[in-house]
């Protein structure tokens, strides 16, 4: 019995120390409904799921192209953070744009 619950307990703690696999960028854009230009380059994409799921994503992107990624997004004119259904699910994206760097927070609420 001891040696079962050992056994049980060590299968338990692997799962535990398990990473996830690395979040896929075009997950997180189809996630949150954004469109890529072709000019931008992804340099990290981080996933995380409590109750509810949030992808952050930062990206380099030419000032000049910003523009580009939030109307194809289906951004309003003019605005950054916006809340929309996609897939079925309500989905709140944040941009944050520093020099040619942008971050994309998307996650449900």
């Amino acid at each position: 019995m001891k040696t079962t619950l050992l056994a049980v307990l060590a299968l338990l703690l692997a799962g535990c120390a398990a990473t996830p696999d690395t979040p896929k960028p075009e997950d997180a854009f189809r996630f949150g409904g954004i469109s890529m230009p072709a000019s931008g380059k992804v340099l990290e994409t981080k996933y995380d799921r409590g109750i509810d799921s949030r992808y952050q994503v930062v990206l380099t992107l030419p000032a000049e192209d910003v523009p580009k990624l939030l109307e194809a997004s289906d951004f309003a004119p003019g605005v950054m953070n916006d809340d929309r259904m996609v897939d079925g699910r309500r989905v709140v994206r944040k941009v944050t744009v520093e020099g040619t760097t942008v971050r994309l927070e998307l996650f449900t609420t």
